[in-house]
């Protein structure tokens, strides 16, 4: 049975996951990555706004988990934080994709957990065991197996957007984990995205980068885009109560796996037998840090003795 955190994990994968394909059809439908970004985190403000209200959402309160520590940033800073990033990554990862090539910037973006892991040394002082260092190690080979990167086309400003969108998405992950040990995750989602509603809003603005489309597909892609958005920040951060931001971040490497499928499925897209092996590859990953290998071997020897 997969445990409770995993669900939610891979769920909020699966959601990012379909997002890449879903707006590549309002793009071609002709809305900007800009113009879907905007009515992405509009969307979560607003459903999560009305969630908060009509049910009420307050402090949390209640049992420990593994990101609750005792609190070192006031909770407004965290929330200011996790909408700053929201914006940074967004903005950064699409922004990169005019300067270098789409399959180049999901791999540079996918260093995140490596950020993940120094943000919380840097403020828990914590260390990842070893066999869980090496299954960031392993997953991120597999992705670039999977993806298959362009290296002809470098720009250096490519680089240094998703690269801070990457490291925007680190700062997301860990701050919202641990604002959500203080405040209930719809309330954490609607100030932290109707923050970033104003701030994405001003890059539009003064970019002149707002085109919405006018056919039915266009706008169904943004709607789906819009609910998978607001569906997988939720199960994100319920996820991460569970593992920790550190786990968390290893489990999303599953999220371009979706894209590709979804490609697929949707798009009529085909794999190369590299690919198929970095897939595989990944989900080895996963299973090298969901468990500690001595425990694994442990109990594989009960098993023999008896």
């Amino acid at each position: 049975m997969i445990p409770r955190g995993y669900f939610y994990l891979i769920s909020c994968a699966f959601s990012f996951g379909l997002i890449t394909t879903l707006a590549k059809i309002s793009y071609d439908e002709g809305a900007t990555p800009h113009t879907v970004v905007f009515f992405r985190i509009l969307s979560t403000s607003i459903l999560m706004g009305l969630w908060s209200f009509w049910t009420g959402s307050k402090i949390q309160s209640g049992k420990k988990s593994k990101e609750q520590v005792v609190p070192r940033l006031p909770l407004q800073l965290k929330i200011v934080v996790t909408g700053i990033c929201i914006s940074v990554m967004s903005l950064g990862y699409l922004g990169s994709v005019k300067y270098i090539p789409v399959s180049l910037s999901v791999l540079l973006f996918f260093t995140f957990p490596f950020w993940v892991l120094i943000i919380n040394y840097i403020i828990d002082r914590e260390i990842p065991k070893l066999h869980k260092l090496f299954a960031f190690i392993v997953a991120f080979f597999g992705l670039a197996l999977s993806l298959g990167p362009t290296w002809e086309v470098l720009d250096l400003l490519g680089i240094v957007l998703v690269l801070c969108g990457s490291v925007a998405s680190a700062g997301y992950i860990v701050a919202g984990s641990k604002a959500v040990q203080m405040i209930a995750t719809p309330v954490l989602l609607f100030y932290s995205n109707t923050l970033a509603v104003f701030l994405v809003g001003a890059v539009m603005f003064y970019s002149d980068t707002f085109s919405i489309n006018h056919t039915i597909l266009g706008w169904t892609g943004i709607g789906a885009v819009c609910l998978l958005f607001t569906i997988g920040q939720f199960f994100l951060f319920t996820g991460t109560k569970h593992t920790g931001s550190a786990q968390a971040s290893l489990i999303l490497n599953v999220e371009p796996l979706i894209s590709i499928v979804a490609a697929i499925i949707l798009l009529g897209e085909q794999l190369a037998m590299p690919q198929y092996i970095g897939v595989a590859v990944v989900i080895t990953a996963l299973f090298l840090a969901g468990d500690n290998p001595k425990r694994l071997f442990l109990r594989q020897k009960r098993l023999t003795e008896k």
